[in-house]
């Protein structure tokens, strides 16, 4: 059995009865009743209307509809809601505005009532008035089931203490962490979650450590937060802790059967947060490409995944010696490598930066602090560039990047793909 609350505190109200409730609007409350609740009869004493049907959508029309407290046993909805009048089903918006015609046609049929509704066969009603008509006559039979759709309050996952002796070192500050992670842990585990972020708080300040995937590793999070207080300590002795993890879905990966596998995440990730107590946080990262077509124009920052195919740049470029045939690369030398080409993809053709109106002013400028430069013109080629780039494979199996400087006519290596 359902009950259904209808007035200005409905759903304070209902939260005294049942954890569960369905909020329909700010006045009206719906809640299911225990066995015990309904033959105690104790919710005749809630104040303001108040309806019982077996029921979601019964109790919500008698309460909307009938004044008092009304109980609608199981089989008597249709005599009690039966002397309704049929508009009633437009104002609890079981019709949206553009099917409002149906209730002019019910009108022009005579039918004024739940009752005269209900009495219609619901065959030729779906035969004239389509779904819409077959849902609005299981509406005046009281005969519309519905689960209820409860308001569940997002869980939260977090933990906190004060201590009565401020905490001075490093390791039983980390022996509370990892007692509030374990615990916290274990309740994301059990509702099959995992974890996106964590955050420490400590004495008030908050410092928030993303993760690069969704984890429930109980040592990655505690090396984490070692990592974090290395790079910055506290800055007095620990009186409060206050530990949150951030719920997601857990990661599913699937690994091929005959791909090998790939170094483990939860190392690397470990991996970057001794070098980044070790160089600074904003010194560790990865490549984030300029709005620009200049090649190799990027900065680190912060990111939460990997990119799929590395490059590795060599820096600078390896000069190289080419041989050609018809016009594509065959054969290349380097210092370090030297082998025959397999297979080759390109070329592809860029140049840039020669639009720009400021490419004379820095022409100028380097022409000033370089005077060993032969003319104004050289500097201009220098500032813009041209190439032609090829993706090659040589026999030993390797994946390089080749290009040549189409201004100086040279040969380079840029760098190999891992």
């Amino acid at each position: 059995m359902f009950a259904c609350i209808h007035s200005g505190d409905a759903g304070a109200l209902a939260d005294s009865f049942s954890p569960w409730v369905e909020i329909r609007d700010p006045s009206t409350a719906i809640f299911s009743l225990t066995p015990r609740q309904l033959d105690g009869r104790i919710w005749e004493r809630i104040p303001g209307t108040v309806a019982v049907a077996s029921t979601v959508e019964a109790a919500i029309l008698a309460a909307h509809n009938l004044t008092g407290c009304t109980f609608i046993a199981p089989g008597e909805e249709t005599l009690v809601l039966g002397p309704l009048p049929v508009d009633c089903l437009a104002r609890e918006g079981a019709a949206p505005r553009e099917a409002l015609e149906i209730f002019e046609i019910l009108d022009r049929w005579g039918i004024h009532t739940l009752a005269d509704l209900a009495r219609l066969p619901e065959d030729d009603l779906s035969a004239r008035l389509g779904p819409r008509g077959v849902e609005l006559h299981r509406l005046a039979r009281g005969a519309l089931d519905r689960p209820l759709r409860p308001e569940i309050p997002a869980a939260t996952y977090e933990e906190s203490a004060e201590f009565d002796h401020p905490i001075e070192l490093r390791e039983p500050l980390l022996f509370v962490v990892a007692r509030f992670l374990h615990d916290l842990i274990a309740r994301m585990r059990a509702q099959s979650l995992a974890a996106s972020a964590l955050c420490l708080t400590l004495n008030g300040q908050e410092r928030t450590l993303s993760l690069p995937f969704p984890t429930l590793d109980l040592k990655l999070l505690t090396k984490l937060v070692e990592h974090s207080l290395e790079r910055q300590p506290p800055d007095a002795p620990i009186e409060r802790v206050y530990v949150a993890l951030q719920p997601t879905r857990p990661r599913c990966v699937q690994h091929g059967l005959f791909t090998p596998a790939a170094p483990e995440p939860e190392r690397l990730e470990l991996t970057l947060g001794k070098i980044r107590a070790l160089v600074g946080e904003g010194n560790v990262g990865y490549p984030e490409l300029f709005d620009t077509h200049r090649p190799g124009a990027a900065k680190p920052v912060a990111c939460a995944f990997l990119p799929t195919l590395a490059f590795r740049y060599f820096r600078p470029p390896l000069e190289a010696r080419v041989e050609l045939e018809a016009g594509v690369p065959k054969q290349l030398w380097t210092k370090l490598f030297w082998g025959r080409v397999v297979q080759i993809a390109g070329p592809w053709r860029s140049s840039g930066e020669w639009w720009r109106p400021d490419s004379a002013a820095l022409s100028a400028e380097r022409v000033v602090r370089d005077p060993a430069a032969h003319s104004a013109e050289h500097v201009v080629r220098d500032s813009a560039w041209s190439r032609d780039e090829w993706d090659l494979r040589l026999n030993d199996g390797a994946l390089y990047r080749l290009y040549r400087d189409r201004v100086p006519q040279q040969w380079f290596i840029e760098g190999v793909y891992d």
